[in-house]
């Protein structure tokens, strides 16, 4: 029996997600991304699950505020496809990587729990909500 995700169960995970990535929590990300997780950053490039997760457990980028907004959630059975804006204070290495972004999320029930299956980044010229 398929049941179609909860907009609710989708915007708890989406705080779990963003709360892991603001404080940089890869043992808490690695919970959250499926194993076959990619991510897709603003400027094109792919990550696999373990260079996202790198990214942290090395402290190569540090955020100081990462915030999400204007969440719009479509439910397709136990998959749900998440656009919102996002954005944040942070450093890769020495590099300012603050920014306004908007992002599509891919969250997936699997065994039971949701994970975080896709993730693609671009940057957000346009206010939010235009």
């Amino acid at each position: 029996m398929t049941t179609t995700l909860s907009e609710q169960a989708v915007a708890d995970f989406v705080q779990e997600w963003r709360t892991a990535e603001e404080r940089g929590d890869h043992r808490a990300l690695d919970d959250l991304l499926a194993k076959d997780f990619v991510g897709v950053g603003p400027r094109g490039f792919v990550r696999s699950r373990e260079e996202w997760l790198a990214r942290y457990s090395t402290g190569t980028v540090r955020n100081v505020s990462f915030a999400v907004s204007d969440l719009r959630i479509r439910s397709y059975g136990e998959t749900a496809v998440v656009v919102a804006a996002q954005t944040q204070q942070s450093m890769n290495g020495d590099a300012d990587a603050s920014g306004a972004f908007r992002f599509t999320l891919v969250v997936a029930r699997q065994d039971g729990q949701l994970q975080l299956a896709g993730l693609h980044l671009s940057p957000n010229a346009a206010p939010a909500g235009a």
